[in-house]
């Protein structure tokens, strides 16, 4: 998985006017900072998304059946 990095815009990048905090792809973030572009803050951490619990059905217990008394 790739790295995402927040970064601030130096210029108009990507019709985000100049000073604009955005998320970017690793290679993105450090091509366009050689050139000057962005400036990057920080690394986003990435969280572990929980994996949705599934519901089991109840157990059914056996129940005894009598044959009714005639």
């Amino acid at each position: 998985m790739s790295k995402k990095y927040k970064v601030k815009t130096a210029a108009v990048f990507n019709g985000q006017p100049v000073g604009s905090i955005i998320e970017l792809d690793e290679a993105t973030a450090k091509k366009y900072e050689a050139l000057k572009y962005l400036e990057i803050i920080e690394e986003v951490k990435q969280t572990k998304q929980a994996k949705p619990k599934t519901k089991s059905k109840p157990k059914k217990t056996a129940t005894a059946k009598t044959k009714k008394d005639e």
